[in-house]
């Protein structure tokens, strides 16, 4: 361990990671301004470091999202160690980590509790692939991982393995998590997600829900797949 990079910020001194700390604050007030979170539910945070050394800057835990600053934001290693701050980090950081190790290409990881994707979620129903941006943007269906006590390493790894091939999942009786090339597309993943969920509800409410042509899927999921092999090179 870095020695160098377990002090932290003392007086005025502004941190090194400064700009992703407001990326990161700036995610926060923005899933509040949205409905996607109320109080201090959900997490957001950023990759950031070198490949050898990889770090994340993660919200704090307990802190309501509209009143987020950059003193709430925590840089914490791959082994949930904190770097620099002095709150509790986010107790869903592992979850976070295990999204970071399982995908190279994804730099944000945001987890929500908007509305009806959490009402999915506690109902354990999938979302079909039946529109085309959830092919193009989240890569077909959204599973639902499997449940996992808050904060544990079955939740961590279930969510790992959900979006292994996906941009979001369902989160069993919780919430969802969207991750992406960068904070902006894990914003728009789980806006997208929540948007998906209302029409899902709507459609079976009024009729049948229909999922997409089979060939359509399988073509539009090649160009999800190239997308993302090209950021993970």
């Amino acid at each position: 361990m870095l020695e160098s990079k377990l002090l932290r910020t003392r007086g005025d001194m502004p941190s090194r990671w400064h700009a992703e700390k407001l990326a990161v604050v700036e995610a926060g007030r923005e899933i509040a301004r949205k409905g996607l979170v109320a109080g201090t539910a959900g997490n957001v945070s950023l990759r950031v470091g070198s490949p050898i050394d990889e770090l994340v800057a993660i919200t704090r835990s307990g802190k309501q999202y509209d009143r987020l600053s950059e003193d709430d934001i925590l840089i914490i290693s791959f082994d949930a160690d904190v770097v620099e701050g002095d709150h509790t980090p986010s107790i869903e950081s592992m979850m976070h980590i295990a999204c970071y190790r399982a995908r190279a290409d994804v730099r944000a990881v945001v987890h929500t509790h908007s509305i009806y994707a959490s009402a999915l979620a506690v109902a354990r129903l999938e979302l079909p692939p039946m529109i085309d941006e959830m092919i193009v943007h989240l890569g077909g269906e959204v599973r639902v991982a499997a449940y996992g006590f808050p904060s544990s390493e079955e939740l961590a790894a279930s969510v790992a393995a959900a979006i292994a091939d996906r941009n979001a999942t369902l989160m069993a009786n919780h919430g969802v998590v969207g991750v992406g090339k960068d904070m902006r597309e894990a914003l728009m993943v789980c806006e997208l997600v929540e948007r998906c969920a209302q029409i899902y509800v709507m459609a079976r409410a009024i009729g049948q829900v229909h999922q997409l042509p089979a060939d359509v899927i399988e073509t539009e999921q090649e160009l999800y797949k190239m997308a993302h092999r090209q950021e993970a090179d």
